[in-house]
């Protein structure tokens, strides 16, 4: 799934089932965070979003979830255009997204959240569903039992990714899953990614780390500003040196 390094150009492939199409998207109509923003992400795909703080990547990945209003632009699954639903119709057509903070409810057990999330899948296939999630997240099987509130950090994030793939969306966001992880936990949550795509899932990965993310992921693209400047291969842009010193700041090249 590599791509060539490109700047200013959208990043396009065959038979993407996430597509947006020039978004526009901001907190106030008028004050556009995303500008003008075209991608295509593939089946199966991990595509990292990158760039400096306040470059609209998480705005872009809540502006597609539809939880930041779009002003102009088209979102499409699967060809299908799903730019008007609401976010709940979206999660219902397998869009996913686990947000930075406040995405697990601490005094719920392991298991309730699971179970929570499989409320949304057909009877006969929740028990599969979640022993499949257990599968990627041993560890979340061993504490099952525990209520949120007394995990660590890492197990909290694992138990918010989790819960978001039982329902097996066809796209999963993800915005800063590292964020506040010591790096051994940060490179633990990420490789599971790579096991998760397996389930058949596609995955938007907005990130800070950018040398964990880029190992991770198939693909990334360089937010700037709000627009797309930079779309490359994760193994070119991981060995780009210049393009970390201009795009992701000197601190970003040295991580």
């Amino acid at each position: 799934m590599g791509g060539h390094l490109t700047v200013g150009g959208d990043l396009t492939v065959t038979s993407a089932t996430l597509t947006v199409r020039d978004l526009v998207a901001g907190y106030e109509r008028g004050l556009p965070i995303v500008r003008g923003v075209s991608l295509e992400v593939a089946r199966g795909e991990i595509l990292a979003l990158l760039g400096p703080n306040g470059a609209g990547k998480s705005t872009l990945v809540r502006a597609i979830a539809r939880l930041v209003p779009i002003e102009s632009g088209r979102v499409l699954l699967d060809g299908v255009d799903v730019t008007a639903r609401p976010a709940h119709r979206l999660v219902r057509d397998g869009v996913g997204l686990v947000p930075q903070t406040e995405n697990v409810f601490t005094h719920m057990t392991v298991e309730d959240h699971l179970a929570l999330a499989a409320a949304a899948v057909e009877r006969k296939e929740r028990r599969a569903r979640i022993a499949a999630v257990y599968e990627l997240f041993p560890d979340l099987a061993a504490q099952r039992r525990l209520a949120a509130g007394r995990l660590s950090g890492g197990q909290r994030q694992m138990v918010a990714l989790a819960r978001a793939l039982v329902p097996a969306p066809r796209v999963l966001l993800l915005d800063e899953p590292s964020a506040g992880l010591a790096p051994r936990l940060v490179e633990a949550i990420l490789a599971r990614l790579r096991d998760a795509r397996a389930l058949g899932v596609t995955i938007v990965l907005v990130e800070q780390n950018t040398r964990a993310a880029l190992a991770v992921a198939d693909r990334g693209c360089v937010l700037v500003e709000g627009r797309l400047r930079l779309v490359a291969a994760a193994s070119e842009l991981a060995g780009n040196a210049e393009v970390a010193r201009l795009y992701l700041g000197s601190s970003e090249a040295a991580r």
